[in-house]
């Protein structure tokens, strides 16, 4: 017998579902001489592995955080890892909102986005730190130069990674 879940739905609550469903069964519509085994539990693998994408999502991001508080200072990590947990909490947010489902590629997503949105956060934060330096300015004079100066280009340069990988959204079937 084999059971499958419909698009959208959870395969972890359809696993779990089915094996309380069966142990109600058991002893009257399924008599205790059937013996039933489960020989693939996507439900469990699919729980592993979106477990596995959440921890290495925590390891990048404090990777980068720590990486950046030893190249540019504790600031400037407060400021990044800010910026990824607002981002994510966000994403995560509006996904629910939305009714969009998490799986391994939407895991896998959110982790190559935290590599651009530190990316942009590093080149911004950095600009800032060189304006204080250089320039002996204060944090709140140094700010709005330094986002003058590399707002416009920081930004075009992510939206063409999202031009880049735009053309998935329309890709069908099981690759989309």
């Amino acid at each position: 017998l084999a059971v499958t879940k419909k698009a959208g739905e959870n395969a972890i609550d359809v696993a779990r579902g089915l094996s309380a469903r069966v142990a109600e069964l058991r002893g009257t519509v399924l008599p205790i001489q059937v013996e039933l085994e489960a020989t693939r539990n996507y439900g469990q693998t699919a729980n592993d592995k979106a477990n596995q994408l959440i921890q290495k999502l925590l390891f990048a991001t404090a990777s980068v955080v720590a990486l950046v508080f030893f190249a540019l200072g504790k600031r400037e990590a407060a400021i990044v890892g800010a910026a990824v947990i607002l981002t994510l909490t966000v994403t995560l947010f509006a996904s629910w909102a939305w009714g969009f489902t998490l799986n391994r590629v939407s895991l896998f997503a959110l982790i190559f986005s935290i590599g651009i949105l530190v990316d942009d956060a590093i080149v911004v934060v950095e600009n800032i730190h060189r304006h204080i330096q250089l320039g002996g300015r204060k944090l709140v004079e140094a700010i709005p130069l330094a986002v003058d100066e590399v707002g416009g280009p920081t930004i075009l340069a992510t939206f063409t990674v999202i031009a880049a990988l735009l053309p998935m959204a329309f890709v069908s079937g099981l690759m989309g």
